[in-house]
């Protein structure tokens, strides 16, 4: 008999979570398991490419992701007014305290969120927060298991977090997954009473599916302009938020600018901080060079087609992005983080720089003057093998039961 599981997210954007959810959804083995995905609202670019053999039940929350002034009249044409309360408590809660108030959303929308009256033999909490917390309370499963992809501490120190609804959910699991070692290390520092729950198992990428997409052609808008610019591109995909470095970003570009580098940046993302960024490159004379594409369902030819691929991160657990560079084998400048050390082997896989404009800028300048050194990174990428093989196999034996030892 098939096993019968669960997974829990809140939507399909083009995020680094998302995209590993689909590739994990993509590799199950759908002779032995039976698989139902349960979504806060059905957006996202990535929503088209459940794999057909998932089960997508109704959304949990339809207007999740929309601002409060479409969600208002959505929601009384609708009649959901328990879920109206919902969304206007948990906005005007979310602006009473530091950074995301997560503790006092879930306060709101744990009343107005119905519990799951299926049992299932494993669930799956894919994203921290608000998933974690509906499987833990509103799930009925035979192994709960919540995902984990930040650096606990960097999002504690923000704000983000609320540890007593992570001790709570935490409590009511039997394993968490963090995607890496860093991001374990910090979750074990702060809940040292759940360290023999945690496990690594580190987000992956289908490289076939990576390379395969990369072939496809530009938008029509970008790749007359990707013809005629003889210079050097760079590439960022990101969240346009504070913790992706982005800002740091454009000030890096500017750096090269005013040195009489050929630089040109394409930054492929959404996120809160897009009109800032439009509106400083408009002020520094960068709009031409640095370039808001916005969230882009295929972000891959964009990527294969820059010389240099960066990602200027102030936080990561383990990115994705990341990874879908090394896939595409583009020479890589990424920041001196924790889990960037890991993912990167600094002058043999790409190029590991001070969390700095100047850092960023210094790392680009290097890969330019030194086209020996980018074809040398890309060797070394193109004669790797598979970065992360046995992962899925670490992911099926804890819906087995069968635990691999966790190492604290």
């Amino acid at each position: 008999m098939k096993k019968r599981l669960l997974f829990v997210t809140q939507y399909l954007h083009t995020g680094g979570a998302e995209k590993s959810l689909l590739t994990l959804l993509s590799e199950l083995d759908y002779d032995r398991y039976e698989v139902d995905l349960l979504l806060f609202d059905h957006s996202g670019k990535l929503f088209p490419m459940v794999p057909p053999e998932v089960n997508v039940l109704p959304p949990l929350f339809p207007s999740f992701s929309m601002p409060v002034g479409q969600a208002v009249p959505f929601l009384l044409k609708e009649r959901r007014f328990r879920l109206l309360y919902g969304k206007l408590a948990a906005a005007l809660v979310g602006k009473t305290g530091k950074g995301k108030n997560v503790g006092k959303r879930w306060a709101v929308y744990r009343r107005a969120l119905p519990r799951q009256k299926t049992y299932y033999d494993a669930a799956i909490s894919y994203l921290d927060f608000f998933c974690n917390y509906y499987v833990a309370e509103k799930v009925k499963a035979g192994r709960k298991i919540l995902y984990n992809h930040m650096d606990y501490g960097y999002s504690e120190r923000q704000g983000w977090p609320c540890p007593k609804m992570e001790r709570k959910s935490f409590g009511k699991c039997d394993y968490i997954v963090t995607v890496a070692e860093s991001a374990r290390d910090s979750l074990t520092s702060y809940f040292p009473e759940f360290s023999r729950q945690i496990r690594v198992i580190h987000n992956r990428v289908s490289e076939t599916a990576v390379r395969e997409l990369a072939q496809e052609p530009l938008p029509p808008e970008a790749a007359a302009d990707d013809v005629s610019f003889a210079g050097i591109t760079v590439a960022t995909v990101a969240r346009l938020g504070d913790e992706k470095g982005v800002r740091l970003a454009l000030d890096a570009c500017r750096i090269l600018r005013d040195e009489g580098y050929p630089v040109r940046w394409n930054l492929v993302g959404a996120g809160p901080l897009a009109d800032e960024l439009r509106q400083r490159a408009e002020e520094l004379e960068l709009t031409g060079r640095f370039r808001l594409l916005g969230e882009q369902a295929n972000p891959y030819p964009f990527m294969s087609r820059c010389d240099i691929y960066v990602q200027p991160s102030k936080t990561e657990a383990h990115c994705i992005a990341v990874e879908e560079a090394l896939a595409l084998f583009r020479p890589v400048v990424v920041t001196d983080i924790p889990s960037f050390r890991k993912q990167i082997e600094d002058e043999a896989t790409g190029l590991v720089v001070p969390v700095t404009a100047e850092g960023i800028a210094a790392g680009i300048r290097r890969l330019i003057d030194r086209p020996e050194l980018r074809a040398e990174l890309e060797e070394n990428l193109r004669s790797g093998g598979d970065r992360h093989a046995g992962e899925l196999a670490k992911f099926c034996l804890l819906l087995e039961g069968e635990a691999y030892e966790a190492v604290v």
